[in-house]
């Protein structure tokens, strides 16, 4: 018999105590400094040395040692794609998966429980405020494209006119509809919730946007911070990001730094945390990008824009970038907006009555098909 560690397991120092995590079945348990000394020898497949034969066989029974040819090794074996994407992922998904006898609390429950909470420890600020004088937006227009139109017209472009800067009215159409405030709900015993035009857990609405000006008639170029409460942009850096500052922040993609407006999007914490404070909340946090990209998308595609989103993003720079820590504020990813380049706005029409169909592409190096 050759056994081994499990590599499902992960091991933690806590308080000088070496603690085991079992995200299978949501098990954790401290671990006796024999073992500390003893699994470093397990590693890799070995035959228990006859002095580990009782550990060697209490581990087994608690699943820290796998046997060669056990289910448990065959179901190490069978991972599919968690083997490429790595141990962290891997651990973070079955520790925030639920099981059959997890118990949701009553929307009842949860209520006294926030109102409790909110007399000790008050909610976040639904709103980020910088402290420098904020660029007024003119008011949006309204969307009129019809909706099953725009969702048939939404693609994404990757190929943008030269010479083409956004209007400032289109700007602040997409940023009041991608980000902007719809209603406020005043709850006795909560305080005020916000309603956009994206869902978001808990009316929680913890994305960011940040505008990266670049050619726009009307706003002067540079990165600014969009404050939905006042619709309006908040001026961070005055000179607009080079090609190559762009290029690397978004993964040295080259169609990134031809769009004349970029949307950096990132995630406040403590406000999705407040209220929901278990790590399955990080989850949500994705799905509510990805509602508010789509209507980024949707807006964009209703006012005759080109638009591209991306989550490949270097976020140690975007971080240094904004003035971030990743304690407290996430880079999350990027849409881009501008004009379509003709041909593409051709392809895409022809696409639409029929054409043929295929991929926007930026036609360079980058993606290798030409």
């Amino acid at each position: 018999m050759r056994v081994r560690v499990s590599r499902l397991l992960i091991f933690t120092c806590r308080n000088g105590q070496l603690v085991c995590d079992d995200p299978v079945d949501h098990r954790q348990f401290a671990l006796r400094p024999a073992v500390w000394a003893l699994l470093p020898r397990y590693t890799a497949w070995q035959e228990p040395q006859e002095a580990d034969t009782l550990v060697v066989k209490q581990l087994l029974e608690a699943g820290l040692l796998i046997e060669e040819g056990s289910p448990e090794h065959r179901r190490e074996e069978t991972l599919g794609p968690w083997r490429t994407w790595g141990t962290a992922v891997t651990y973070f998904h079955l520790a925030t998966r639920t099981h059959d006898d997890e118990r949701f609390v009553s929307a009842a429950e949860d209520t006294a429980r926030l109102r409790e909470k909110g007399e000790r420890e008050p909610q976040p600020q639904p709103f980020k405020r910088y402290d420098t004088e904020p660029v007024a937006l003119p008011a949006p227009d309204p969307l009129t494209l019809e909706l099953g139109r725009a969702l048939r017209r939404r693609r994404t472009t990757r190929r943008f006119a030269a010479g083409h800067p956004l209007s400032v009215r289109r700007l602040s159409t997409l940023l009041h509809w991608t980000g902007g405030v719809q209603h406020r709900v005043d709850l006795p015993g909560f305080g005020v919730s916000l309603l956009k035009a994206s869902p978001s857990g808990g009316s929680r609405h913890p994305v960011e946007i940040y505008p990266v000006i670049r050619s726009a008639v009307g706003i002067p170029p540079g990165l600014y911070h969009y404050a939905p409460d006042i619709h309006a942009l908040e001026p961070l850096r005055e000179e607009p990001p080079a090609d190559e500052e762009i290029l690397h922040w978004c993964g040295d993609q080259s169609f990134t730094a031809r769009a004349p407006v970029l949307f950096l999007y990132t995630a406040v914490l403590e406000r999705s945390a407040w209220k929901y404070p278990m790590g399955r909340t990080y989850r949500a946090l994705f799905a509510d990008l990805g509602h508010l990209s789509q209507t980024a998308y949707l807006a964009g595609t209703a006012l005759d824009l080109g638009v591209f989103f991306t989550a490949a993003i270097r976020d140690e720079t975007v971080e240094r970038e904004l003035d971030l820590h990743w304690n407290s504020e996430i880079p999350l990813g990027v849409s881009g907006f501008g004009v379509p380049d003709p041909q593409e706005a051709e392809r895409q029409t022809a696409m639409l009555d029929g054409g043929p169909t295929g991929f926007s592409y930026p036609r360079d190096a980058w993606d290798g098909l030409e």
